[in-house]
């Protein structure tokens, strides 16, 4: 008897399952609860899959539990909550709800090599992605990072790898999931209008190693009290990595150079400012990713030289341009409060930061202090302006423009900006407010300050 699947959120991810399911002969249920004519427009292979007789799709309304009685199991997008009626029905009734990530990793004898963490996740998922394509390994670099992880589950091989970024949305929902290698990066708050607590976050991004065994390895930042204390609950192989001192069994940076230990002997691997990408938060990721190839078997060579290659992703800290003297920033990855942080740190000329977008419920108050001191104009948007604008007073910060578009917050900018300052796009919010993601959100600020360049 052929097993139907109910897919609830038809964008990256969903579409790319209820593919691979398809063409496995399963049938597939997709919804969304946006418009047809929305999802066709972005999606317009939802087309053929109608043809199929084992398709169905039901959009632009919540499907009612009824539909549960013909479903075995339910694959639910990263952004769809778990408290929806349908889900909830589903937890109900004994319907298993996993995720992308949960159904990839069952198809597949690919080992999984995943970072996770509140920052840095994309560059370091990146940058190991980039090492194990240069030893020669068949690598795919998939997940969150905006690559659905199905989409290679044909073609991939045992002997490849998915380098893999996870959320914390996705790991609420694995169940066998169990990377050979896995990362936590940092833990800062994030998320909290949906996991509601930082306890329930930081145990969100522990379910990493739950599956793992003392044959496997996981990597922990050293200087993250959080992330080592959170460790300590995993039985698998530990190496780490730190900014401020040398370890026992993991990579280092000190004095402007970056160490490895194996336990065995000290290797310096090469000097901080011979690495592609720049600033002590990069240093930590550059370090992440070198301790996740090399334990894994990776040589140094090709390790090093990678990292002095790699020169970042786009929407993190991107340079856009020099106009009229004025630099442009693209931190539209800067999703967070202390993704913001960083990105203020890393700028040492006047600043111009637009910021602001959908509501996680952060607190804006260590940010503000930070804008108190470095930022010259702040411009605000989206659904958090005025709880921004709240923040920024309250620590006696009163430059701000309050804009309700990037047309007019990119036009600010340009007319507050003089020769020497940064003009900073690096947000503190998700997009979703405004955009389906940060990258939309990041390629049209790109758009609008090379416009008439």
């Amino acid at each position: 008897m052929r097993k139907t699947t109910l897919v609830i959120g038809a964008a990256r991810s969903g579409v790319a399952v209820t593919e691979l399911l398809l063409d496995l002969g399963e049938g597939v249920v997709l919804t969304d609860t946006r418009e047809a004519s929305i999802i066709l427009k972005e999606f317009p292979q939802i087309l053929e899959y109608e043809k199929r007789p084992c398709f169905e799709s039901i959009f632009g309304i919540q499907p009612s539990p009824e539909i549960l009685k013909a479903i075995d199991e339910i694959i639910v997008s990263p952004g769809v909550p778990l408290i929806i009626p349908i889900i909830k029905a589903a937890y109900e009734q004994g319907i298993p709800v996993i995720g992308e990530v949960e159904a990839a990793y069952r198809l597949t004898k690919t080992p999984f090599i995943a970072v996770t963490g509140t920052n840095g996740k994309t560059t370091t998922t990146t940058l190991l992605g980039e090492i194990f394509k240069a030893s020669g390994r068949g690598t795919y670099v998939v997940g969150n990072i905006g690559d659905p992880i199905t989409n290679y589950i044909a073609e991939s091989k045992e002997a490849d790898v998915f380098v893999t970024e996870i959320s914390s949305f996705q790991l609420e929902t694995i169940q066998a999931f169990r990377p050979r290698a896995a990362a936590i990066l940092n833990l800062t708050p994030d998320h909290l209008d949906r996991h509601l607590t930082m306890e329930n976050y930081v145990q969100a991004k522990g379910r990493i190693f739950e599956n793992q065994t003392n044959d496997d390895l996981l990597v922990l930042n050293a200087d993250d009290q959080l992330v080592c204390q959170l460790g300590e609950q995993a039985v698998s192989k530990k190496a780490y990595f730190s900014y401020l001192k040398p370890l026992d069994y993991g990579a280092w940076c000190l004095d402007g150079k970056l160490y490895i230990n194996n336990g065995k002997e000290v290797i310096t691997v090469c000097r901080e400012d011979e690495l592609g990408i720049i600033g002590p938060h990069n240093t930590m990721n550059a370090l992440a990713a070198l301790t996740l190839a090399y334990f894994s078997g990776v040589t140094i060579d090709v390790i090093v030289t990678v990292l002095k290659e790699f020169k970042g992703v786009e929407h993190r800290l991107e340079w856009v341009g020099c106009f009229s003297g004025v630099t442009y920033i693209n931190d539209s990855k800067g999703t967070n409060t202390n993704a913001t942080i960083t990105a203020l740190n890393a700028v040492d000329t006047p600043i111009i930061l637009l910021a602001g977008g959908y509501d996680k419920k952060e607190d804006y108050s260590e940010l503000m202090e930070l804008v108190a001191k470095r930022v010259k104009r702040l411009i605000v948007l989206g659904v958090t302006a005025n709880d921004i604008i709240t923040a920024a007073t309250a620590k006696g910060f009163t430059n701000i423009t309050k804009v309700d578009n990037y047309e007019e917050a990119v036009a600010a900018a340009k007319a507050e900006a003089v020769d020497g300052d940064t003009v900073l796009l690096s947000p503190a919010c998700a997009s979703w407010d405004m955009f389906d993601n940060y990258e939309i959100r990041g390629r049209i600020f790109k758009e609008l300050v090379t416009k008439n360049q």
